[in-house]
């Protein structure tokens, strides 16, 4: 089973750490740790804290995509990652399209882990091929998600190379 510990320090290095930032065009506004001022409106950015950012990502994404309940860390820490990127249900859909990529299940993207779409996902990690071309695909999906963002919203372009590379730096490391 994956492990949350792992995880958690991936992401918060591609989330800048203790860096708090308010980045003109960020549509998430302030930051700190990853955690944006629009996401928790309510909390005090600047004052939060290395533990209080953990207990978010553990309860609000890592817990919601079902990390501990699949096998692979490497698919567990993309799916994970990618939900603090891009939301819980896109992550989710996008694994789910890629496992149906990988595996001909026809699971519906419909952005639920529920018991099939994460059998589907172990499965995919069951074979170090089948967990390399999952990991394969999943990225292309991201990418294509990040540019379909930047040609909607053309002033989000000045991201792109960030998503990127954050997507190939995480890819099956």
């Amino acid at each position: 089973m994956a492990s949350f510990d792992l995880a958690i320090a991936k992401t918060l290095s591609f989330e800048g750490g203790d860096k708090y930032t308010e980045t003109p065009g960020d549509t998430g506004g302030a930051t700190k740790y990853g955690i944006s001022q629009k996401s928790y409106p309510n909390l005090n950015i600047k004052a939060l804290t290395e533990a209080e950012a953990k207990a978010i990502y553990k309860r609000d994404y890592w817990d919601r995509v079902r990390g501990d309940d699949i096998n692979s860390q490497d698919i567990a820490e993309a799916i994970f990652d990618f939900a603090v990127n891009a939301g819980i249900s896109t992550s989710i859909k996008i694994a789910q399209k890629s496992t149906n990529r990988v595996f001909p299940v026809a699971l519906d993207a419909d952005g639920a882990m529920g018991k099939r779409t994460l059998a589907a996902i172990n499965h995919c990690s069951e074979f170090s091929n089948s967990r390399e071309l999952f990991l394969s695909v999943f990225a292309l999906e991201k990418i294509q998600r990040y540019a379909d963002i930047c040609n909607k919203n053309r002033d989000q372009s000045k991201f792109l190379l960030g998503w990127v590379n954050r997507t190939l730096q995480g890819w099956g490391k």
